[in-house]
């Protein structure tokens, strides 16, 4: 009895962490283009913002958005092939004193745009919003094979019970196309 009123609370304490995600956040829009010597990234994030973001950037703390992409080839029967990773983060510091947003995007660590603005739907785009952004060298791909790139993002990194590691945000979206040189 004591074994089965343990797992409940477990339980509740997942259906809990669950129902404090971003729900309707979701990546949108995700378009791969081969350029040149780049596969070009677009895509957006829509409905990432929930009241607690939006108060915790009020507040004048920085807030981040970390998007997780990723090209693979498909092979078939076998597991997928993930030939490269990328790491992009959009920060957004708000300074109450001259109402401006302090904005920045790394990927994989290294500053990529920075800018300041005033308007708050600005500052949504520049968190959210990404128009071809040269992510993947085509080096590794072969022509005319199927590849996709996949994207997720991280709006809160949290831990679920103090230990195990708990990611809100969206969830894993794809884009497939065939390499033509």
């Amino acid at each position: 009895m004591k074994n089965r009123r343990s797992g409940t609370f477990v339980s509740g304490l997942l259906a809990l962490a669950v129902s404090a995600t971003v729900d309707s956040a979701e990546i949108a829009g995700l378009v791969p283009i081969v350029r040149s010597e780049a596969v070009t990234v677009s895509f957006r994030l829509e409905d990432g913002f929930d009241e607690e973001i939006i108060h915790a950037i009020e507040a004048g703390l920085d807030v981040s958005f970390r998007y997780n992409a990723e090209l693979k080839e498909v092979r078939g029967i076998w597991l997928d092939k993930k030939l490269a990773a990328r790491r992009i983060r959009t920060t957004v510091a708000y300074d109450n004193l001259t109402k401006r947003y302090s904005l920045t995007r790394e990927i994989d660590g290294e500053i990529d745009a920075t800018e300041v603005v005033a308007d708050v739907e600005a500052m949504r785009r520049f968190m959210t919003t990404f128009d071809s952004l040269p992510l993947f060298d085509v080096s590794p791909m072969a022509p005319n094979e199927e590849y996709y790139v996949r994207v997720k993002a991280v709006l809160r990194e949290r831990n679920l019970l103090l230990l195990i590691p708990w990611d809100v945000g969206a969830e894993w979206r794809e884009a497939h196309f065939t390499y033509l040189p």
